[in-house]
């Protein structure tokens, strides 16, 4: 008598979460953590804005990404402060004025290359400082590029 095959147990690997939101979110993916997370299928998803743009760190370059207002819309959020944070636990706060007034991205590519966690990635904020510089430029203004961003913690 031959036994029949058992299933195979073993379940396909999740994949990887690129981006976490967390706080005041009006939806939630991942009851375990109460998060908005963000595969880099999903993120992608999103749509792509590009900004051609210096920085203070890099020559004039094209940096592409979804508009952080649309990836903070995916997860519910409609307004408030927000927290970015990094991998290297790096935090600053983002108005919510700022996504609408200056139409920032969370770039995952510069230049067509995709962004790595060792040349600022996976995520930067980028804002259009070449096209406001009066009101872009200076410490404040440059603590809001924020790069390795891989947490958004939304605020009220």
């Amino acid at each position: 008598m031959a036994l029949a095959a058992l299933p195979s147990m073993a379940s396909a690997p999740q994949p990887k979460v690129l981006l976490t939101v967390s706080g005041r979110i009006g939806r939630i993916n991942n009851d375990a953590t109460d998060t908005f997370d963000f595969t880099e299928a999903e993120f992608l998803k999103l749509g792509t804005t590009s900004i051609t743009t210096g920085t203070p760190w890099t020559p004039t370059s094209v940096f592409a990404g979804p508009l952080l207002l649309d990836v903070m819309r995916a997860a519910g959020v409609t307004s408030g402060m927000l927290v970015l944070k990094t991998l290297d636990d790096y935090s600053a706060p983002i108005p919510w004025d700022d996504l609408v007034r200056y139409g920032v991205i969370l770039a995952h590519s510069q230049d067509g290359r995709r962004l790595s966690n060792k040349r600022w990635g996976p995520l930067w904020t980028i804002y259009p400082r070449d096209q406001n510089p009066a009101a872009l430029r200076g410490p404040i203004a440059e603590s809001r590029f924020i790069w390795q961003v891989d947490r958004i913690e939304a605020g009220g």
